[in-house]
């Protein structure tokens, strides 16, 4: 990672909340941002037993909360209190087949958690920018094998893909509404395994 990006990331006046930050990338991210020595504060579910984040021994080394996204209240207190300059929002249902199991559940979480979390950015005054991750699976898959560009039309066919669709959907939203009526910038990565 390129050093003046460390040096940018250390000089923002708050820290950067990771959602998700209990996750495998949530975990890796917590460790790439310690590296920099970034000021950092994670929202997201408990880690699961034998994890990577519950290996590597985290609990409790950065300001967290073990809650539910979907959780306004808690999420918009956390918020408050820690007041963020930049959000990176990891927190998902992220697997394929739980998709199937639990259908409802992983558009909720999905979609309304990301609609939680760029809402109660635009209600901060102290939120910089909102960076949304997905999944490359929001892409129409023809099988070409060829690889996904940015502007390839979106397509989610099991509920997993399609709640990410949702969530990118909600990510065009609130750049337009930051187009219109300002507020934080707001971008969307697309990450593959």
């Amino acid at each position: 990672m390129d050093l003046k990006l460390g040096e940018q990331l250390r000089a923002l006046p708050g820290p950067i909340l990771i959602t998700g930050h209990t996750g495998f990338k949530g975990t890796w991210l917590t460790f790439l941002l310690e590296h920099l020595g970034v000021s950092t504060v994670g929202y997201s579910l408990a880690p699961e037993k034998d994890c990577l984040y519950d290996r590597a021994q985290l609990t409790g080394k950065i300001p967290e909360i073990y809650a539910d996204i979907r959780d306004l209240e808690t999420f918009r207190k956390f918020l408050g209190t820690h007041k963020p300059s930049a959000i990176i929002h990891m927190a998902a249902q992220p697997l394929v087949l739980q998709s199937y199991k639990t259908p409802r559940e992983t558009f909720d979480v999905n979609i309304m958690g990301t609609v939680n979390v760029l809402n109660e950015a635009f209600a901060a005054d102290f939120v910089e920018a909102v960076i949304v991750v997905t999944t490359d699976k929001v892409y129409r898959n023809d099988n070409s094998g060829r690889a996904f560009v940015e502007t390839d039309p979106l397509e989610g066919k099991d509920p997993y893909s399609a709640s990410k669709v949702g969530a990118e959907a909600a990510v065009s939203a609130w750049q337009q509404i930051q187009k219109v009526s300002g507020g934080p910038k707001v971008v969307s990565v697309r990450a593959g395994n």
